[in-house]
């Protein structure tokens, strides 16, 4: 997340050097178009807003006065950052992100006129960018075993082994 300071700097509209509850909520919807792992870390932390995020960083449990320094919202959205995992190399990401260039190419000029993604933060620093950050949904896996076997892994931790999955498996890929 190289452009920390810059969002700082975005959210910072007094240039207090700090940053209030409510000017990180200003822009915390743009925070997790561009950075789609705070929500993610966020729901999987099971946190109700932005401060219990910083709050670990900060330590003040009164969120409505609750102000923080450049230094202190760096560390939490590092850390954040830090426990990001990639995307698969997989052609399940490969047909998602084809789809979403396809989305993207058919309504470009709709795009251009009138911008649906986040807020820039770099370079004119001006305006929206056309398009929302692709977005990778797994959406599971198949593994062969051999023997007329099968496994696979669904979201929602749902693993299963057996004839039985080899039989969902032809199911799912029978041409």
């Amino acid at each position: 997340m190289e452009d920390i300071s810059t969002i700082f700097k975005v959210a910072d509209k007094d240039n207090s050097g700090t940053l209030t509850l409510k000017e990180i909520n200003d822009v915390l919807e743009d925070i997790c178009i561009r950075y789609p792992q705070v929500e993610l870390y966020m729901k999987s932390m099971h946190m109700v807003d932005i401060a219990d995020l910083i709050k670990g960083g900060v330590g003040d449990s009164n969120k409505e006065s609750m102000v923080v320094n450049i230094e202190e919202f760096k560390k939490a959205l590092c850390h954040v950052d830090s426990q990001v995992k990639t995307v698969p190399a997989t052609a399940q990401v490969a047909a998602q992100q084809g789809y979403y260039l396809a989305d993207c190419f058919n309504k470009k000029d709709h795009c251009v006129e009138h911008p649906e993604g986040p807020l820039r933060l770099t370079g004119s620093g001006e305006g929206h960018h056309n398009f929302r950050p692709f977005r990778y949904k797994h959406l599971g896996q198949f593994a062969p075993l051999g023997g007329e076997q099968a496994a696979a892994e669904l979201p929602g931790d749902w693993v299963s082994m057996g004839h039985s999955t080899q039989w969902l498996w032809y199911s799912v890929y029978a041409r």
